[in-house]
This record gives C-alpha cells, structure tokens and sequence, in this order.
C-alpha cells in the first residue's frame, strides 16, 4: 500500500525499526501501513476507490442569484 506520511513516526516490527518523515511517500504492507494510519501519521496515496465529494450543499451567494 501506498502512503504518505504526514507527521514523524516510528514503527516497530519484525523487520525492526523503521522511522519515517514528513512528506515522504512510502510503500508499506498492510500491517504497516495500518499501524501508520492508526497513528494518524499518513494518509493513503492512492486509494483503490476515488474520493466522492462532499455532501454539503455549496452556499448560494448573491452573484449566483443574478445569473
């Protein structure tokens, strides 16, 4: 899996120790990456499913009434 990392970690496993920084994007197996996101510590780089956009409805300004 795909991350990038957000704020300074460091993760322990059976390949050891592993530290990341900020703005790196890593690859990383699962259990590694869970651990990361976990932490709030990255963020997944590329998601299988895309983003939907938010359910909020935009505010109407004045402009937009005219048109």
């Amino acid at each position: 899996m795909k991350l990038i990392i957000t704020r300074p970690v460091v993760i322990t496993g059976d390949g050891g120790v592993r530290s990341f920084v900020p703005g790196l994007t890593v690859e990383v197996d699962a259990p590694t990456a869970e651990q990361i996101i976990a932490q709030q510590a990255g963020i997944v780089a590329d998601p299988a499913v895309p983003a939907e956009a938010p359910a909020i409805p935009r505010r109407r300004k004045s402009a937009d009434a005219e048109a």
